[in-house]
């Protein structure tokens, strides 16, 4: 949660950029989506590239097609808005590996509350609110105790 399965024609992408744009587009999602980049939720986000061989994948005019770029996220993370502007971010990402003129499509296919599951157990919205919540904290608690170190090694060297 979220998956990205993201369809390149073959040999249109050397497997150093593959890495690269799947690590792109996993950050790209977790952003859109308004998760936290952790580790626990950047573990979460599964981003697969796979070649379309040679001779099967083609347009309606017998041309090799772009690249099929398809999301499948838990339903109510991704706005009008937030879909907009994570068509433009994996647009980028995808056309900085495979050329500027490469035709990029986004699917976005959203699973309703209910219809996924990890290792059996059904993944509700409301446990991802709370892993979110937990993650804030820890963050805001991190950022105190960054901030009370620094004041104190200012009140140490004004002591000094």
């Amino acid at each position: 949660m979220p998956l990205v399965e993201i369809t390149v024609p073959e040999g249109a992408l050397p497997q150093a950029a593959a890495e690269v744009l799947q690590q792109q587009v996993a950050d790209a999602v977790l952003t859109a989506m308004g998760l936290p980049r952790t580790e626990f939720f950047a573990a979460a986000t599964w981003v697969y590239v796979r070649e379309a061989a040679k001779g099967l994948a083609a347009t309606g005019a017998g041309r090799p097609p772009g690249v099929l770029v398809v999301v499948t996220p838990l339903e109510g993370f991704l706005t009008p808005e937030r879909n907009e502007a994570l068509s433009v971010e994996l647009t980028r990402h995808v056309q900085e590996v495979t050329g500027p003129d490469t035709v990029v499509w986004l699917v976005v296919n959203e699973i309703p509350e209910g219809n996924w599951a990890v290792n059996g157990g059904l993944t509700r919205r409301a446990k991802i609110d709370e892993f979110v919540a937990e993650a804030e904290a820890e963050a805001e608690a991190e950022a105190e105790a960054e901030a009370e170190a620094e004041a104190e090694a200012e009140r140490a060297a004004k002591a000094s």
